[in-house]
């Protein structure tokens, strides 16, 4: 039986169920009786399993933490990891980011690309093997989480306090063909000050720390006006993104505009924090509180992404360079907060990184604290499950010539014991994950369900 040519007769329900799943706006909020995550978190697992159930599985909720989708029976089993939640939208959306719109061949919605779009393709892959009939030796399950931007409490409660079993082999669609074999450290850092006084200005920028922010704004004193005016035409001199500002309530608000970008690849993004502190820099400062922080920017950060400048530019062979971004500041009231997204080489520890930045911190009075972090993870190419895979997507693409790869970026092959990352982004696609305006071309469907529908037959025959 041709597995490739059958899966494509569920295309047209694949691009309706996307639509549908991105209408549901699953953004972490606080916490509701029974919703870890919130209420968006809660309806968007709920509708995948229900979905899962509509397709003939059999389906659990986990207290809306996590879910699974089961199809088949054995031993041992296969693992596909998805995830139901999405990053913030934020602005400048050409169509609303939770209405699904097909325009100009594409699907435009906050998860299109991650990660509802290729969790609902493999389900679809799955329903089309389980209609195949052909007999398969593992069973398949689709563990879903509704916490992967924020935090991993869904994988947390699953795997951990509820010790569900790990499966033998298993992969996640949430980043990049062909086979992501090794994905570096993650280490969130709090960079935190208290004041003894509320502050004259205000700074805040940013939506998550693994996102490269577009907007970061300041709110500072009337008198700093000319001084900023003197300066702001020459910054903005050959700036790819420009500072503006205006008058609000007797104070000036500068606005610092940037490139979105996922906080793994910084380098494709233009941070517009680390970009309104460089022009603050530019300015003599009175504020010793101002100048305090804006000094540590000048010293230890400027527009960096290698973290040359705090000393924490390591590097290896199997993963590459370490990256920073600066992801998120609030500077109000009596309190400081900047957040860092640091993505360090599988073969380094998080210990070898804050032991480098706290010195540095503390030298300007700021402490640092480690909001969450993740192990690397290193499956090694000659693996069984790396070369399995790698083989499902050469013959399906024809592309013998791609290795696999290291990211910075953390996914859920890190929740498992055994798995990697395996697509779903194709070499011809733009990656626009965490960005406005996130897109998924619906001829890539095509390509999309053929190799999953073979990776998971190839892996469960």
């Amino acid at each position: 039986m041709d597995l490739q040519k059958l899966v494509l007769n569920y295309k047209d329900d694949v691009v309706k169920t996307i639509q549908e799943a991105v209408q549901i706006k699953s953004v972490q909020e606080a916490p509701l009786p029974g919703m870890p995550f919130g209420e968006g978190p809660a309806k968007a697992l709920e509708y995948f399993l229900e979905l899962g159930k509509k397709l003939g599985f059999e389906v659990e909720n986990f207290d809306n933490y996590a879910g699974h989708i089961d199809f088949g029976t054995g031993e041992e089993t296969v693992g596909i990891l998805g995830h139901v939640d999405v990053v913030p939208e934020g602005d400048g959306w050409t169509f609303p980011p939770y209405s699904g719109t097909i325009a100009d061949g594409k699907i435009f919605g906050r998860g299109v690309l991650d990660d509802k779009g290729p969790s609902i393709v493999c389900l679809y892959a799955m329903k089309a093997l389980k209609d195949s009939g052909i007999k398969l030796n593992r069973k398949v399950r689709m563990i879903l989480g509704a916490n992967e931007e924020t935090g991993w409490g869904c994988m947390k409660h699953y795997f951990g306090e509820l010790k569900m079993p790990q499966p033998t082999f298993a992969f996640t669609p949430d980043s990049g063909f062909p086979v992501t074999f090794a994905e570096k450290g993650i280490l969130h850092l709090s960079l935190t000050k208290a004041y003894d006084k509320n502050l004259d200005f205000e700074i805040v920028g940013g939506t998550a720390f693994n996102s490269v922010p577009d907007l970061t704004t300041a709110i500072l004193p009337l008198s700093m006006k000319n001084k900023v005016e003197e300066n702001l035409v020459e910054f903005n001199k050959e700036k790819p993104y420009k500072i503006e500002m205006t008058e609000e309530n007797g104070k000036i608000k500068l606005s610092s505009f940037g490139k979105a970008s996922h906080g793994a690849r910084p380098s494709e993004g233009y941070n517009s924090i680390s970009a309104l502190f460089q022009f603050l820099s530019s300015i003599t400062l009175e504020d010793n509180e101002l100048k305090n922080i804006v000094d540590f920017f000048k010293k230890y950060i400027k527009m960096d992404y290698t973290g040359k400048e705090l000393g924490i530019n390591f590097s290896d062979e199997p993963s590459g360079n370490l990256t920073l971004n600066v992801g998120k500041v609030e500077i109000k009231e009596n309190n400081l907060m900047v957040g860092f997204d640091i993505r360090y080489p599988v073969t380094f520890n998080q210990e070898d990184v804050i032991e480098k930045v706290r010195p540095k911190a503390e030298e300007f009075g700021i402490s640092v604290g480690i909001k969450s972090s993740q192990k690397p993870l290193y499956v090694p190419k000659d693996s069984f499950l790396v070369k399995t895979l790698m083989d499902v997507y050469g013959n399906v693409t024809g592309d013998r010539d791609s290795q696999p790869i290291a990211i910075g970026g953390g996914t859920y092959a890190r929740a498992v014991t055994n798995g990697v990352a395996f697509g779903a982004l194709l070499n011809s696609q733009e990656d626009n994950m965490h960005q406005r305006n996130e897109y998924l071309e619906i001829d890539k469907l095509d390509t999309w369900l053929k190799i999953y529908i073979e990776a998971i037959y190839q892996l469960a025959k």
